[in-house]
């Protein structure tokens, strides 16, 4: 009874991770004036909002409302983005009964592969640092692959040129590959996130 306990709080801890860890923006999604900068290596950068849904793919986990805001900063390497995700699941319960609604921190480059008019497909290699998945109050570093497609909805619906013609459907496919607690098995290391993609700062009219 007791290692059927541990081994469900280390599936929910690492859902839970999963849920806080991971996230980006489309490369192929920062607006063009911001891409069009080239003062230097870092281009201008932009804010993004991305709330949404992550569904871990481990059995008993349940899908979570997701809030987070970006940070991107295109590079003069063509199709790389730098970006740094401030992120929380503010209704999420974990496995002792309590809120699993820390914060996390992700960083590092996301590299466009395809962009097209009404959509792109990004790869990414990110850190991690946010709650452990043993359950306590620790925070551990992780890295984790992660496959992006987005739709450019705002492309779809509007030919103007606004800040909403920026707006896009994701749908994120992520791997955590390192950070996780011995035994968590690959598809409990696995998880969906979907949701809105919009560009907040610098502020199209």
């Amino acid at each position: 009874m007791k290692r059927m306990l541990v081994k469900r709080m280390l599936v929910m801890g690492a859902s839970v991770v999963l849920m806080l860890g991971v996230t980006t923006p489309a490369a192929g999604q920062v607006p063009a004036a911001a891409s069009n900068d080239e003062m230097g290596f870092f281009h201008a950068p932009v804010f993004v909002a991305q709330p949404g849904l992550v569904t871990p793919f481990s059995s008993g986990a349940t899908t979570e409302f997701n809030a987070r805001v970006v940070t991107a900063v295109p590079l003069s390497i063509p199709r790389t983005t730098l970006v740094a995700i401030v992120q929380f699941t503010p209704f999420a319960d974990n496995a002792s009964g309590g809120k699993a609604n820390s914060p996390s921190f992700i960083y590092g480059p996301v590299v466009n592969l395809v962009n097209e008019r009404l959509w792109s497909f990004d790869i990414d290699g990110l850190f991690a640092y946010g709650p452990a998945a043993t359950g306590n109050n620790d925070y551990t570093h992780k890295f984790l692959f992660e496959g992006d497609f987005s739709f450019k909805l705002g492309n779809a619906l509007s030919s103007r040129n606004s800040q909403w013609k920026n707006l896009s459907v994701y749908a994120f496919l992520a791997y955590v590959v390192s950070g996780l607690p011995d035994g968590v098995e690959s598809r409990d290391r696995m998880v969906l996130l979907s949701g809105l993609s919009l560009p907040l700062a610098p502020w199209k009219k």
